[in-house]
């Protein structure tokens, strides 16, 4: 398995670890003044162009990101995007913060309190 580095943190190259790495990387950028999406492209991650597209439209489609322009390339079974003005929005934020190590370490301590009584 490919490792991703984004920031000094490796990551395991699967599809909720990409969509992870990219709602960092926007986070991370809120304060600059423009946000290189280089750093996040499918290059950047190690992964093919038509795998970073299409995580790029799930992420679009659920609201994680916005600031994206949708293009249609002929003889492509894909489409591409370009990014405008990239950035996280409310919900991807939610997902990162949902997603982060400490908080599936609090659910699984919160499931295994109300399993075992008297903790």
């Amino acid at each position: 398995m490919t490792n991703i580095i984004i920031g000094g943190d490796v990551m395991a190259n699967d599809t909720k670890d990409i969509i992870l790495a990219i709602l960092k990387y926007l986070e991370d950028s809120l304060d600059e003044e423009r946000i290189d999406f280089n750093k996040v492209n499918h290059k950047a991650l190690g992964i093919s162009e038509p795998r970073h597209s299409r995580i790029l439209g799930m992420m679009l489609e659920e609201g994680y990101i916005d600031g994206l322009k949708k293009f249609s390339v002929m003889g492509a079974t894909y489409s591409t995007y370009k990014a405008l003005e990239p950035r996280i929005t409310l919900r991807g934020i939610d997902y990162l913060e949902e997603n982060k190590p400490s908080a599936k370490v609090y659910a699984i301590l919160k499931e295994i309190k109300e399993w075992i009584p008297g903790l």
